[in-house]
């Protein structure tokens, strides 16, 4: 299987398998919604959701102590119940409460795979951030449970829905106006890669740092490895090409032809490239 066929089987397959057997959607039913990984991004796609739909948010689950029940009260405070929800450190325990009808994954790459498959067992549906998993066969493990379990799955690659390039590629890709295209190069104009090394430290307190790595090799813990929730410093993390570039390349890819390459710029060049 390439790179393409593991595009069209996860990416693409996930959500079109899982809502092969569509029913119609109640928009006023008051859903009750979990969220596993508490961090920046976690938050977003949670909070974002209150806006939109009428949701519950019963149960948030992260490793980090100080960062869930941050996250808890924040959450009483967006929710129109004003209701704490309930706290896990064990998203295995969070699922089996059996309650939820949606649960949120927003936890470091490594974990994707093993989550979304408890999840689809337990009876949820599943919103999975993007990179779907670490490879090939997590992916196809993942889209076997959504078939299996008969869940609707969506993933996060949020820019195949975004108006403006939705109508770019069908206005100008799809309709041929710019001709045969052979390349298409992704560029990230911003700053994400981490130029420090401080040195190996004991976790703190508030973080379980061994379930933080649950399927990952075990490394010293550095406070660098978790700056920042898109893990772009991470080493058992996908960085780039998996991450902001993936939502860009599935524009390409969904509709067959180029090749796509991904690239960092370096800051000087980021700073010459630069929009005006």
């Amino acid at each position: 299987m390439n790179r393409r066929e593991f595009l069209h089987t996860t990416a693409f397959g996930l959500a079109a398998a899982a809502l092969a057997p569509a029913q119609e959607y109640d928009r006023d039913k008051r859903r009750r919604v979990g969220l596993i990984g508490c961090g920046w991004y976690g938050k977003s796609d949670l909070f974002r959701l209150v806006q939109v739909s009428p949701v519950e948010i019963v149960s948030l689950c992260d490793v980090d102590s100080q960062m869930l029940s941050n996250a808890a009260d924040m959450s009483a405070a967006r929710q129109r119940s004003k209701k704490r929800p309930r706290t896990y450190s064990d998203y295995r325990k969070m699922l089996a409460e059996k309650d939820l009808d949606l649960v949120l994954i927003a936890t470091p790459d490594h974990w994707h795979a093993l989550i979304m498959i408890e999840a689809a067992k337990s009876g949820v549906d599943i919103y999975v951030q993007k990179p779907i998993s670490r490879d090939v066969l997590e992916g196809k493990a993942m889209l076997n449970a959504a078939r299996q379990h008969n869940r609707v799955v969506q993933v996060g690659l949020q820019r195949r829905s975004t108006p403006h390039l939705v109508e770019a590629k069908e206005r100008y890709i799809d309709e041929g106006k710019l001709g045969k295209i052979a390349l298409v190069e992704i560029y990230c104009y911003y700053h994400m890669r981490a130029t420090e090394n401080p040195p190996d430290t004991a976790p703190p307190a508030n973080l379980d740092y061994d379930a933080w790595t649950g399927p990952a090799p075990m490394r010293p813990y550095k406070v660098i490895e978790m700056m920042n929730s898109l893990d772009f410093a991470c080493p058992v993390c996908e960085a780039e090409p998996r991450n902001p570039c993936v939502t860009i390349l599935v524009i390409f890819s969904s509709g067959g032809g180029p090749q796509v390459s991904t690239r960092e710029l370096s800051p000087a060049a980021q700073e010459s490239q630069r929009f005006p």
